[in-house]
């Protein structure tokens, strides 16, 4: 990575080029996991071994942006990741590389190539056949495989007597249901999301429930469509980060107060969220995530810490201690956070809506440069670890420079001073 791009990823920015280089990475990662995925199914003689060697295969043949593609699907990343852990853990029998015949197909269906292949369906499948980043074929309960033939962008897959067609835009067969897309696009700009709730089943280690939203694909749409604007408008840098970076959406059930989201450390370019109030908090909840998937990249790239204490600290945003890793992804996180209310400010006229990105930019501008002090004062840091907190530390000393209004400082200060205490009340011991 070019020194510049490395620059401005440390003061928390980085733009299309940065994307570039971490996604270029990313990619990089999952073909040596998907290798090594190849060489332990031999090794441990697994009964998908046959099945693999063919999927792999045909993924060597396909055009490379297909393979690309089909590789790079968030919760197939994913998936590549922990089913090559539970391989070298010794955990062959929870594993499933089959799945890889399956994401075989769904290149073969992007490149338009012909092919035919056997795709082993998950144990308690009961006759459905997910093809990750397509859709979802619906075979008898019975079937335990099917044979998929493709050709000129459609499939056709047979399993215990029965035939289903599968036609990618679309649907042919009452028992294909294709998977939805959210697409929303202003100023010149897009974003494209596949809402994919179905392939990450297969992550393992991924619990149930952050897998299903329960929400129509138009109220989420109309809520990104309102977010998009925003960001475009008035964050144009971060939407073009954005755009480039993120293609898949998880949506997940919602708490009883607030939102919940995050991004998947190995699943590079999703984002889970439970559907904001309004579209100001969805494009709050972008800008958020966005350095969260940023910087597990950079990671993957390059140590930030090394190997030490267990020590937890105290986090601001956080009513739960946090390792230093996750002290410097949310230090990370809340510097976007903190710039999208700095922006937001600079646009909003006087009134009700600018006091309050006054005293959210003055809370989280504070909260990011008390949390890089702590960070700055560690041992364990790496260059690039120094480099990055460095980098932000710059960043965050210029904007608590920046003014703001008397009353939005004293609010902003007594938010702080509360979540402390409740903070310390919460960890004082008791008698």
């Amino acid at each position: 990575m070019p020194r510049a791009v490395l620059d401005e990823l440390a003061a928390g920015r980085g733009g299309v080029a940065a994307v570039t280089w971490l996604r270029a990475a990313q990619h990089s990662k999952t073909l040596l996991l998907v290798r090594a995925l190849l060489l332990l199914v031999r090794e441990t003689a697994h009964p998908d071994r046959a099945v693999v060697e063919s999927a792999y295969r045909v993924l060597a043949e396909v055009p490379a942006p297909d393979r690309v593609a089909a590789l790079s699907h968030p919760p197939v990343a994913a998936w590549a990741f922990g089913t090559v852990s539970l391989l070298e853990a010794g955990n062959a029998a929870t594993a499933y590389p089959g799945l890889l015949a399956a994401v075989a197909v769904t290149a073969a269906v992007r490149a338009g190539a012909e092919t035919e292949l056997d795709v082993p369906l998950a144990p308690g499948a009961n006759g459905r056949l997910d093809l990750p980043g397509l859709g979802t074929l619906a075979l008898p309960v019975t079937a335990t495989r099917a044979r998929v033939r493709t050709s000129g962008g459609q499939a056709w897959a047979t399993a215990a007597g029965e035939k289903v067609d599968v036609d990618a835009d679309r649907p042919a067969d009452r028992r294909w249901r294709p998977l939805s897309r959210l697409d929303v696009a202003h100023g010149g700009l897009a974003l494209s999301l596949l809402v994919d709730t179905r392939t990450w089943q297969y992550v393992p280690g991924l619990s149930r429930d952050s897998r299903d939203g329960g929400l129509p694909t138009e109220v989420w749409r109309s809520r990104l469509d309102g977010a998009w604007r925003i960001l475009v408008d008035h964050h144009r840098p971060v939407a073009e980060e954005i755009s480039a970076l993120m293609g898949a959406l998880v949506p997940i059930p919602a708490p009883r107060t607030s939102t919940r989201s995050g991004t998947f450390h190995h699943a590079f370019g999703s984002v889970a969220m439970s559907l904001p109030p309004d579209a100001r908090s969805t494009a709050v909840v972008l800008a958020h995530e966005i350095q969260h998937a940023k910087l597990a990249a950079l990671t993957d790239m390059f140590a930030t810490l090394e190997p030490g204490s267990t020590e937890l600290f105290y986090a601001p945003w956080r009513t739960d201690p946090r390792p230093l890793d996750g002290l410097l992804h949310g230090a990370y996180a809340h510097l976007g956070v903190a710039g999208f209310w700095r922006r937001q400010m600079q646009v909003t006229e006087s009134g009700a809506a600018r006091h309050h990105a006054e005293v959210r930019f003055a809370r989280w501008s504070r909260a990011a440069a008390d949390t890089v002090a702590v960070l700055a004062a560690q041992r364990r840091l790496t260059p690039v670890g120094r480099h990055l907190v460095d980098g932000m530390a710059a960043v965050l000393d210029r904007w608590l420079a920046e003014p703001v209004s008397e009353r939005a400082t004293v609010e902003a200060n007594r938010l702080l001073a509360a979540h402390r205490s409740r903070w310390d009340r919460y960890r004082a011991p008791t008698g």
